[in-house]
């Protein structure tokens, strides 16, 4: 064969781009178009309400630091014997944010005249949730936690359900697993109170976690919390 029919016959390996050669009557265009491969990959979208699951998880992780430092003090207070098992609560919130965020992505997308304000009345529920762990855990507040608890079921159930409901009621729906959760959280939270009461403005949970803190064992504050406790004891057996 001459040059010429061996450069004419030559076929170029195969690669991931294939090559479209436009002409007009005065020039050609080349450009590489993107292989079967490369389209489905770029066809893979990432669901919308991914974003909101994952932006209500962030928020709880933050308060991750607060929860575990106080482990220490919290497992030394008198606990109700239905306690959960501490390793129980990170996947139970995890799946509970998510929900609460998948339920708000469908009330933003949903177009109802209602959703600004059901949105509005849904964040300020979620700023309070996540306010209750540093108030409870943070600092050993264990009545006002409770309050915000109650304060939870109240808006969730009186407030944030019912808009849901009128706009979309899967949305709604989807909040009912965190409903039952705050209800037996609210239960617990009132059992703690219950086993640890303020004694003199000061409960178990602040001393144990000021031994905590300080590394100590039996010191002046834990005696002069049991004093304390001791003669609330002593007045109310006497009908003081």
């Amino acid at each position: 064969k001459s040059i010429n029919e061996e450069f004419a016959s030559y076929e170029p390996p195969s690669n991931s781009f294939t090559t479209t050669t436009t002409t007009s009557p005065n020039k050609s265009t080349i450009r590489n178009t993107p292989s079967s491969t490369t389209t489905a990959l770029s066809a893979v979208a990432i669901p919308d309400w991914t974003i909101y699951a994952i932006s209500h998880n962030i928020g709880g992780i933050t308060n991750a630091p607060v929860v575990t430092k106080a482990q220490k003090w919290y497992k030394r207070i008198p606990l109700p014997t239905w306690t959960p098992p501490n390793f129980a609560f990170a996947p139970t919130w995890t799946l509970l944010y998510g929900l609460m965020g998948y339920s708000l992505s469908r009330i933003v997308k949903s177009g109802s005249p209602l959703t600004n304000l059901a949105t509005r009345v849904w964040l300020f529920h979620y700023a309070a949730n996540i306010a209750w762990a540093p108030i409870f855990f943070g600092f050993q507040n264990l009545r006002l936690g409770l309050l915000v608890n109650l304060f939870l079921v109240g808006s969730l159930g009186l407030g944030v359900l019912p808009l849901y409901y009128r706009i979309d009621p899967l949305a709604a729906y989807l909040q009912v697993p965190y409903l039952v959760w705050l209800l037996f959280a609210t239960k617990l939270n009132q059992a703690v109170c219950k086993l640890n009461p303020m004694v003199g403005g000061v409960n178990e949970a602040m001393v144990q976690a000021d031994l905590c803190a300080s590394g100590e064992g039996y010191n002046d504050a834990m005696l002069q919390y049991d004093i304390k406790k001791l003669q609330a004891a002593a007045a109310k057996y006497a009908g003081l």
